[in-house]
This record gives structure tokens, sequence and C-alpha cells, in this order.
């Protein structure tokens, strides 16, 4: 509070104040809890001591209403912005993988949009044996039925195992691990969730065969190595993806494992701990590509 600003020494390096000729004055800060965002002000040209420490007064608690007023409207912004981007960031990843983002612990930058980057993970692709057929001779309600079972069971056990649902693909899911959080046992966690479906999907298809309806039967192909991830596509539309030979080559193994099994290439294994039984399966020249794979299958735990 200041009764003439004119010749108040606290304000004598203010040209403002003598430009705009102001006499009586007095300010208080926007103050919430121990953070201070602006302050209010108000002055007149007319008149010495034209407020009084009641004006302060007054004036202060107005400020402390509107501060807490502005931090309210802040935190609704920043409510909203999360709950828009956690709407987006469900598509592709579990509750505990958002929240990890959320936190900071992944590469959106608060935004949603994540920048392409390379990474090392573990790549997974699962389809469903005989789907085609199968579409072309069973009622689409049936068809639909099928496809929602295998990739409801497919997607908790990505989820359950800390993995990124990529897309689905026709009958197939593809899954990654790794990213956007790093995950030091990618490979295991992807081997894993691969357990998971085919255990679920035999669970499943036990009740399916009581009633009369066609099994699930899921072949699943895993890959480990460097990739490139981040938000692919264009202006209009991202998607959330690994690019890369690890998938082309995980894509592969899915292609050619048996009914029921899952076919993991040599770095998958090389990663893997020892409680997790493997066997040999060869070498395998894979389409697309010119050096032939060493695949192993995945044993039952």
């Amino acid at each position: 509070l200041t009764y003439d600003a004119q010749s108040d020494q606290r304000l004598a390096g203010g040209d403002s104040i003598r430009i705009h000729q102001i006499r009586s004055a007095m300010c208080a800060p926007l103050w919430s809890g121990e953070r201070i965002s602006g302050v209010i002000q108000v002055d007149s040209p007319f008149h010495v001591g034209t407020f009084t420490e009641k004006d302060l007064d007054l004036l202060t608690a107005l400020a402390n209403y509107a501060a807490v007023a502005m931090d309210r409207l802040s935190y609704q912004r920043e409510a909203e912005n999360e709950r828009q981007l956690r709407s987006r960031l469900e598509r592709y990843h579990s509750p505990a993988v958002i929240d990890e983002i959320l936190r900071g612990g992944g590469d959106t930058m608060g935004t949603g949009v994540r920048r392409l980057r390379q990474s090392h993970a573990s790549v997974l692709f699962g389809d469903l044996v005989g789907f085609t057929s199968l579409s072309e001779t069973s009622d689409p309600e049936i068809v639909a039925d099928l496809l929602e079972g295998y990739f409801t069971h497919a997607v908790e056990a990505i989820f359950a195992a800390g993995g990124t649902l990529d897309k689905f693909i026709g009958d197939c899911v593809m899954a990654f691990f790794g990213a956007p959080v790093e995950q030091s046992d990618h490979a295991e966690r992807a081997v894993r969730a691969a357990l998971d479906i085919q255990k679920a999907l035999f669970l499943w298809n036990a009740e399916r065969r009581a009633s009369g309806q066609p099994e699930a039967v899921a072949r699943i192909g895993i890959n480990s190595g460097p990739v490139v991830v981040g938000d692919v596509g264009s202006k209009r539309r991202v998607d959330y993806t690994v690019l890369g030979t690890t998938v082309n080559i995980a894509a592969r193994l899915e292609s050619i494992a048996p009914p029921g099994g899952i076919l993991i290439g040599a770095e998958t294994q090389r990663l893997l701990a020892p409680s997790f039984h493997t066997e040999p399966m060869g070498e395998h020249q894979l389409k697309g590509l010119t050096q032939k794979i060493t695949a192993f299958r995945v044993l039952p735990g």
C-alpha cells in the first residue's frame, strides 16, 4: 500500500509510475499455498491517500479467492488433459504401463505423441488357425464371437505381462514388449504372455466343445532385437507401432509355428531364464529373408 506513489522512495525506480502519474496504489499477490501465480493491483492518478489499510485487506482477500479459483481451473485443465491422454493410451497399454507413462517413465513428453526412437524389444504375433475357412462356412455371429473371445484372452495376457498392444490384423494380434517403458526382461514377458494366451484358449476351448462351438486354436511367433518404435502415420491418423527386421521375423515365425504352439527366434531364446523350457526346431528359410533363421519351440512349463 502506498499513499503517494510519486514520493514513495520504495517506488523511486518505477518509471511507469511517473509516466502514468499514479498517486495512490495498492497491490496484493495471487497467493495459493506456497506458490504465487501473479499480482493484482489497484491504483488512482487523482488523489493522495485514496486507499486505506481496510481497502488493502479487502484486496488481499479478493486476491486469495482469485488465486484459489485460478488453481482450480488449472487443475481442471490438467485433469482433462490427463483424461484425454489416458483414453488414447488405453488403446495400447495396460493400466500399470499407462500410470508409468503419465509419471514420466515413457517417451510421450506429456502429449500422448511419441517420437520415433530406437529400442530393443520383443515382438509377438498370434493368429487363429483355420479362421479363413471358418469365416467362409459359419454364420457371422459365430465368427464374431470366436474372434472377440480370442482377442479378449490375448489382450488380457499381453497387458498382464506389461506388453503394448500394437494392432489387430484380421484374426491376428500384434504386440510388443520393452516400449514405451523399457523392460530388461521383455523377452520373458513376451513368452509369458504367449504361454498365458495358449493356456487361456485351452480352458476356453473346453467350454466351447461342451456347447458344440468351434474351437480357437492359435499359433504364436516371437522375436527379439532392435526396432524403431513410435507414432507412425499421417497428419490425420497415427498408430503407435514398431518397425524393422525384428518385426518381420516375428511375423514369419508365427506363420510357420505349429497349431497351438509358440515359436521364438534365437535372440529371444538367449534372453530367457532357465525356468523357460525350449527345444530347437532347426534353421528355416523364411519368406523375404536371405539368411536362415534358427527357431525354438517353447514348451509348456
